[in-house]
């Protein structure tokens, strides 16, 4: 990656719209999440970090996977248009990695944004108890965002067709969102009891989302609302887990992106 095409890449993504309807539209929710109703008397309730950082999770689980997972894929298919790029004397993992670096730039203001504005709010109303833990919740966030973006990215290079690509991000977010989910709960139903640990171990691992909801929930206490993994997220979060799942997160970033670059080398543009 270079400084002057990531330049490129970020001037391309600012003109876009993607970012700043995202982050308008995330702000107003996660605000709306944290304003969680009014008082018998009339002012506005607002709960603290702790609580509200809960809420405020399951949405990030939902949304940052699906738009990075769509961005990614539309910037991997456009990859095969960038012929005049190409030509330069760049490798394609360089153009590769620069479009996942300016996504991640761009949605990550975005989400930053976003969240920023929720937590303002709630510093506001509530108080700073447990912002630290709420800083943990957006470096989750930022972790999840760029490895369903190289996700997204390694299914539009594979894919080339922007449309089928976008059909590919979909069917992936509704695997990793509920499928993995789904496996898990045949694991507890077919493994004898108090042996599931180590097989819903590993899904957590398999799955970034269920990771990062794992070191959300982790982060604050949390762990009995986890749901088929819940045994698993206690034994894992203990001593190394945490860091298992970091890594795991990381890894979910680094291998796609190579995959992606690999195969933009192999192919014709």
């Amino acid at each position: 990656m270079t400084a002057p095409l990531l330049s490129f890449e970020l001037a391309a993504a600012r003109r876009g719209r993607t970012a700043p309807l995202f982050a308008a539209g995330f702000a107003l929710a996660s605000i709306a999440i944290a304003l969680v109703g009014l008082s018998a008397g009339g002012s506005i309730v607002v709960q603290g970090f702790a609580r509200t950082s809960i809420s405020l999770l399951q949405l990030i689980l939902w949304v940052v996977p699906l738009l990075a997972l769509l961005s990614g894929a539309v910037a991997g298919a456009e990859c095969y248009e960038l012929e005049f790029i190409a030509a330069l004397p760049l490798t394609r993992a360089q153009l590769v990695v620069s479009r996942w670096a300016a996504s991640l730039v761009a949605l990550g203001v975005a989400l930053f944004i976003g969240l920023g504005s929720a937590g303002l709010v709630i510093s506001v109303f509530a108080g700073a108890a447990d912002g630290w833990r709420y800083l943990g919740l957006l470096a989750i966030a930022a972790l999840l965002l760029s490895a369903c973006l190289a996700v997204g990215l390694a299914i539009g290079v594979q894919v080339r067709s922007r449309g089928r690509a976008l059909a590919v991000a979909i069917i992936a977010w509704c695997v990793l969102v509920v499928g993995v989910d789904f496996v898990a709960m045949g694991v507890l139903a077919l493994l004898p009891a108090g042996t599931a640990v180590g097989p819903l171990s590993l899904l957590l691992v398999a799955d970034p989302i269920d990771a990062a909801r794992a070191l959300g929930l982790g982060l604050f206490q949390a762990d009995a609302i986890a749901g088929p993994t819940g045994a698993a997220l206690r034994a894992v979060m203990g001593g190394w887990g945490g860091l298992v799942l970091i890594v795991s997160l990381l890894a979910w970033t680094g291998l796609p992106l190579r995959f992606a670059a690999r195969t933009l080398a192999r192919r014709d543009l």
